[in-house]
């Protein structure tokens, strides 16, 4: 068998053989997977009584701490559905930060071809619950010598407003983290008719993008506590991420 790639006009058509692909697809999965070694526990405390429990990585030599599935909000259930998100006092004791949030209430295609590895990448890796409002930080362990707190850079992810979460493994900050030596932020926030529904006076809509916008007061808060800089705060994001971080800076 082989795989025909095809380029624009005036180029050569190239061929590369099936044992080609597979070799190359073996070197590209063991060079990802020697990038990451996970190394142990984190602890933060955010205030007395209050603190993280997170995981230790080891991403190319450096270490970063992820704190995954920190509330922001209240779960958006009950009386707070289609509301305003509700901000969410800090637990008592200790918070597992050990695992992945919840995927918001979507949609799911059942024509999206989860065979091809291509569009598998896409696919959500988290239950779905409305009880999402939930966001990950990641730090890199050792601070800079001269004691100054990180710039803060906090992701948005994409998919129409319908689709999406900030779970998925293209989305991993702990690589960003460890390269570029930035604290690295992302939320989830409510998606289709829960987050973007509008009846008039009765739900007044773009309860999404208030999410969002909860979740960055929440690291205007908080972040000093993990080596931030509440001043020094960027956001990016892709398609839907990006028209959010346009309409967050109106």
């Amino acid at each position: 068998m082989e795989y025909k790639y095809y380029y624009p006009k005036g180029t050569n058509i190239q061929r590369v053989s099936d044992t080609d692909m597979l070799l190359f697809l073996f070197i590209s999965v063991v060079l990802v997977k020697a990038t990451e070694e996970r190394s142990g526990d984190a602890l933060l405390t955010l205030r007395s009584g209050v603190s993280l429990k997170g995981t230790k990585w080891i991403v190319d030599g450096v270490e970063v701490d992820a704190y995954l599935g920190i509330p922001f909000a209240k779960p958006p259930v009950g009386s707070l559905r289609f509301a305003k998100p509700k901000a969410v006092k800090l637990w008592k004791g200790q918070l597992d930060a050990t695992q992945r949030p919840n995927t918001c209430w979507q949609y799911l295609f059942s024509g999206f071809d989860k065979a091809n590895p291509a569009a598998r990448v896409w696919v959500n890796n988290t239950r779905m619950s409305e009880d999402c409002l939930y966001l990950n930080v990641w730090v890199p362990a050792n601070m800079p010598q001269d004691g100054k707190p990180l710039p803060v850079m906090v992701w948005i992810f994409g998919g129409g407003f319908f689709s999406g979460t900030s779970t998925l493994d293209v989305y991993d900050g702990k690589f960003l983290a460890a390269k570029e030596g930035v604290i690295v932020v992302s939320m989830q926030y409510r998606l289709g008719p829960f987050g973007f529904l509008y009846v008039d006076s009765e739900v007044d809509g773009n309860m999404g993008l208030l999410d969002q916008r909860l979740a960055l007061k929440w690291v205007q808060k908080h972040i000093a506590k993990f080596g931030g800089d509440p001043t020094k705060v960027t956001l990016f994001g892709e398609s839907a991420g990006a028209a959010s971080v346009t309409l967050q800076y109106l």
